[in-house]
């Protein structure tokens, strides 16, 4: 793990909004009173919180409960960060080889969750996006302080795209030796979904879990309502929470949100956001400054705000309308600083301030 590492840092956007305990009714007049359980740590260059609320949590679970989820991501970090040498994705980056390279389940997973969405949007998300990543210093190589050339564009366009990868049985085969992949815009939120859905399986039916800024919920917060997610107002250089645009209530779904106020440099002059076009190379240049995702997993959350933020406004907002089980929130920034707000049809049903 690094601290300050830019591979899964992307948008610390989304805050869970916290309450104090509080005593329900039992139906023989008794009182039941709700715990309220938080715990959090460092986890893939960024932090991990988690929240469990129920009747009973025993001292055991206090001790134990901690120790696994920080098991379960450093898990995923171990598997899919490119800073790891010895991780499984930088063991297959480092192949020059197309024969097959057998992943564990995890990581098939998440590359097969890629791959899938690489289709539906288009080639708007592609994990194969690495060399660009790389080249504009928001993966594990510093960046150049210029842009790339029409012919270096050129020659990593012919190493990039939907069909660059292979998943069969359990084994990840290149189409060509030098391509290389990059999972961290869903890494993050196949982690949130996993520790989520380890502690309802052990037992918890109301639980929150962030890691680094993505969140996967399961059933009700203290006060038996949706959980409270705060979604950052795109400010740039701002902080997590400085400023919120809305406040969501939310139960059953992850949420992620992808932006270009906090990820970015300047190269020559102009201001780069990490989110880079895989389709042309080139980092992103219009108008959306955030794009938050509800869906059913906060993997495909993640994916799907990412994908919208290079789609753009328009193109993006259409293509998130029409996904099953998907709302979206698109926030547009104008040339004198102001934010204008643009949302599937299912959307504002969240909102709650």
């Amino acid at each position: 793990m690094r601290p300050n590492n830019n591979h899964f840092i992307r948008n610390l956007a989304i805050g869970f909004i916290s309450f104090p305990l509080i005593i329900l009714m039992s139906c023989g007049g008794g009182q039941t009173e709700l715990q309220e359980f938080s715990f959090s740590g460092p986890t893939m260059g960024t932090t991990f919180h988690v929240t469990i609320v129920d009747t009973l949590i025993s001292a055991a679970d206090r001790v134990r409960l901690p120790a696994a989820v920080d098991s379960i991501l450093s898990a995923v970090n171990q598997s899919m960060s490119t800073y790891q040498q010895q991780s499984e994705i930088s063991q297959f980056n480092n192949l020059q080889t197309t024969d097959g390279f057998e992943i564990s389940e995890d990581f098939a997973t998440v590359v097969h969750a890629g791959i899938e969405l690489c289709d539906a949007s288009g080639g708007a998300f592609d994990a194969t996006v690495a060399p660009f990543i790389n080249f504009y210093g928001f993966g594990m190589e510093p960046g150049e302080d210029r842009f790339p050339t029409v012919e270096e564009i050129d020659a990593w366009l012919e190493l990039t795209g939907c069909d660059k990868l292979i998943l069969e049985e359990g084994m990840l085969y290149k189409a060509s030796p030098g391509v290389t992949i990059d999972l961290s815009a869903i890494a993050k939120g196949y982690g949130s979904d996993i520790a989520c859905n380890y502690l309802v399986d052990a037992g918890f039916e109301n639980v929150f879990v962030e890691v680094g800024g993505e969140i996967m919920v399961n059933g009700k917060n203290i006060h038996s309502e949706g959980w409270r997610i705060g979604v950052d107002r795109p400010q740039l250089a701002s902080t997590p929470g400085e400023s919120l645009q809305h406040i969501l209530a939310v139960s059953d779904y992850g949420v992620a949100t992808s932006g270009d106020y906090r990820n970015y440099r300047e190269v020559e002059g102009r201001r780069i956001t990490h989110t880079i076009d895989p389709r042309t190379g080139y980092p992103i240049e219009h108008s959306l400054a955030s794009a938050t995702v509800i869906s059913t997993t906060c993997m495909d959350a993640d994916g799907y705000a990412t994908a919208a933020m290079v789609m753009g406004l328009t193109e993006g907002l259409v293509w998130l309308e029409e996904l099953e089980n998907v709302e979206g929130l698109l926030i547009t920034r104008s040339d004198d600083g102001g934010f204008s707000e643009h949302m599937t049809t299912g959307f504002a049903a969240y909102i709650v301030e």
